[in-house]
């Protein structure tokens, strides 16, 4: 029994050196080696290394970096609301490409081809017409009035919270005036000039003795010498107001029963009262800021309600034939007035629709005015 415990013992340390060889620490191929405490040690030491290499997925501050630029999905949601944030005091031009549209009232109509042009995307703000307003009248200029803030502000006062709403009690000699003031303190050249050769701009809308009757005289503020291949701010043309209001994509158009970029006629108030401001959502008290509804097709707004528009043209019926760029008749009593206003009924917002008043005028809470640019 003694010599089989003997034998027994040898072969168990021969048994334990041929492991301890085969399973030394650091061994690749100790995981291999079955219920050994040293190799189990040695196993345990292998795994523990990759372990270790958690600490590089510690790297989560990159994750951490990307969940802070949520900030500026914040900040652009926000300004997802009816006034938007004043952008440059709202004096963006869009593109209005050429072509041929029919221009109606829903009566008469005629085939109008338009070139190419630009038309403000607002209505003329009070923050827009004052700054350049106060430059005019430091520069030579004179105006009969100077200017609203909205329907309800203090002609000629400084700007308040309201002066993102359209400038208001100006008549048409006003708006032709500015144009000019801006066109010059922009370093472009002036449209309206009192003389045949454009060298003079015209720098006064001050009535004078014609604050009830039109001036018929050439080169008068009422009559003025226009150059159209200027490259400065002018009204637009009454064909230029409504093919950039009725314009869709060059073929479609928007019905002149519409409200311009609206997807029902007007007597679908609750189509009408996403892009135009009228008696119904303004509550017929009050201007709104520019630009606080949906825009139409070449992003442009207001071009229905909120205040009544300045045109260039004398207002008549419209030709018989086929025109380009139309301008009207070469005198006339009246000015054209387009778009309708918060003070209107729904009516009065349609595309077609033609107003027109007197170009000393400028009693209208509701009269205002965009600019347009020849390319």
């Amino acid at each position: 029994m003694k010599k089989l415990f003997a034998v027994l013992s040898v072969v168990f340390v021969f048994l334990s050196l041929f492991s301890c060889k085969k399973s030394s620490p650091g061994s690749p191929s100790a995981s291999n080696t079955p219920n050994y405490t040293q190799t189990e040690f040695a196993q345990y030491t292998h795994t523990i290394t990759p372990t270790r290499t958690v600490s590089p997925t510690i790297t989560v501050s990159p994750t951490i970096t990307r969940t802070s630029t949520i900030t500026p999905t914040f900040t652009l949601s926000s300004t997802a609301t009816n006034s938007p944030t004043p952008i440059a005091s709202y004096s963006d031009l869009a593109s209005v490409p050429g072509g041929e549209f029919t221009q109606t009232d829903g009566t008469n109509s005629f085939s109008h081809t338009i070139s190419a042009f630009k038309m403000g995307r607002y209505q003329v703000t009070y923050d827009l017409w004052y700054k350049v307003y106060q430059w005019a009248v430091a520069n030579g200029y004179t105006f009969q009035n100077a200017g609203a803030e909205g329907s309800s502000g203090t002609p000629g006062a400084a700007p308040t919270t309201a002066k993102y709403q359209p400038v208001t009690y100006v008549s048409w000699r006003d708006a032709i005036v500015w144009c000019n003031a801006y066109s010059q303190k922009t370093g472009l050249a002036p449209f309206y000039c009192s003389d045949s050769g454009f060298t003079t701009a015209i720098k006064s809308s001050a009535d004078g003795s014609y604050g009830s009757n039109v001036n018929t005289t050439a080169g008068s503020f009422d009559n003025p010498y226009v150059n159209w291949g200027a490259n400065g701010y002018r009204l637009p043309t009454e064909g230029e107001y409504q093919y950039a209001a009725c314009y869709i994509n060059g073929e479609a158009w928007t019905p002149y029963n519409y409200a311009s970029g609206a997807t029902a006629d007007t007597t679908n108030e609750a189509a009408t009262d996403l892009v135009g401001w009228d008696n119904v959502n303004s509550g017929g008290t009050t201007t709104e800021v520019v630009g606080g509804l949906a825009a139409n097709a070449l992003d442009i707004f207001d071009m229905s309600g909120n205040v009544w528009e300045w045109c260039w043209d004398w207002d008549e019926n419209y030709p018989a034939t086929a025109s380009t760029n139309y301008r009207g008749p070469s005198s006339g009593y009246f000015r054209v007035l387009r778009g309708g206003s918060f003070s209107a009924g729904a009516y009065y917002l349609e595309l077609g629709y033609r107003d027109s008043s007197t170009p000393y005028l400028s009693t209208g809470f509701s009269f205002g005015f965009r600019f347009a640019r020849s390319n």
